[in-house]
């Protein structure tokens, strides 16, 4: 199992407490992937040896998480892996839920909670406090987040891995690749991760990142069938920006929040491109 981690010392320990009440009674390992922390999060992770004794600490200079989980990867000893991430907390089924639906599936995901970890605010504009099946963003493959997937070596290694020009997106890119070649993808409902969001301006910025990428996501995956909805996009744009005085409104905050970061993302991948992608 591969956590990629990166100045996550103060939200590791959480996580790494979470792995050691785990369910699952095979025989598992832990690495953690530090990618040039400056906050001491490999000496963080340490402590954690003694409750987790397969634990393994790597520290690397920072190259980016996706040479975070491929080294990884390559580092890791079984044929069946898993990621998840610094700043999440797993729950006690994860693993077991998540490995099994390997037996059947080449990559596999579960349920994302919102609840657990995050102050009402950050979702309440939510139709729900997360999702328990797998979602259809960006109406293609089906998408695998990165904090909640586990997927077979030789898928890996048929794929080549997690590309690393990707600074975000990087796990959709990876599902989406694994699916092109007939692979389909497991869903585990006892699988769940809680999931931690930016607060603040932190919550816009994460969300414009992701749009931005979303460009490049097109881009790789348009001539296979990723198709763009600029009408939408352009209703979408004139909606984030009538819609500024919605961020006095606490309820709503982070709903415009989300949507200007995805939408200026987008605006700004699409110019850096050249690629029309709203």
């Amino acid at each position: 199992m591969v956590i990629p981690a990166r100045d996550a010392a103060a939200t590791i320990g959480d996580q790494l407490d979470a792995l050691a009440a785990q369910t699952f009674d095979g025989s598992w390992e832990v690495i953690v992937v530090d990618d040039g922390s400056s906050d001491g999060t490999a000496l963080v992770a340490g402590r954690w040896a003694d409750k987790l004794p397969s634990l393994r600490v790597l520290s690397t200079e920072w190259r980016g998480k996706s040479c975070a989980l491929n080294q990884g990867t390559i580092a890791a000893r079984g044929r069946l892996l898993a990621y998840c991430d610094a700043d999440d907390v797993v729950s006690p089924s994860w693993l077991s839920g998540i490995v099994g639906a390997l037996r059947d599936h080449e990559v596999a995901t579960g349920p994302i909670d919102l609840s657990l970890l995050n102050p009402r605010r950050l979702y309440a504009w939510r139709r729900a406090p997360g999702w328990q099946q797998l979602p259809r963003w960006m109406a293609f493959l089906q998408p695998v987040m990165g904090c909640n997937m586990a997927v077979r070596r030789e898928t890996f290694d048929l794929v080549g891995g997690f590309d690393t020009s990707f600074e975000r997106g990087q796990d959709f890119d990876f599902a989406w690749r694994i699916q092109l070649t007939g692979a389909t993808v497991g869903f585990a409902p006892e699988a769940v991760v809680h999931w931690r969001l930016a607060q603040g301006w932190s919550y816009l910025s994460r969300s414009f990142h992701y749009g931005a990428y979303d460009v490049e996501l097109y881009r790789r995956f348009r001539d296979r069938g990723l198709r763009r909805r600029p009408l939408v996009g352009v209703f979408r744009l004139a909606g984030m920006l009538l819609g500024v005085p919605i961020v006095l409104v606490p309820r709503y905050r982070y709903a415009w929040m989300h949507l200007a970061g995805v939408e200026l993302g987008r605006v700004k991948g699409s110019v850096v491109a050249r690629t029309l992608y709203l």
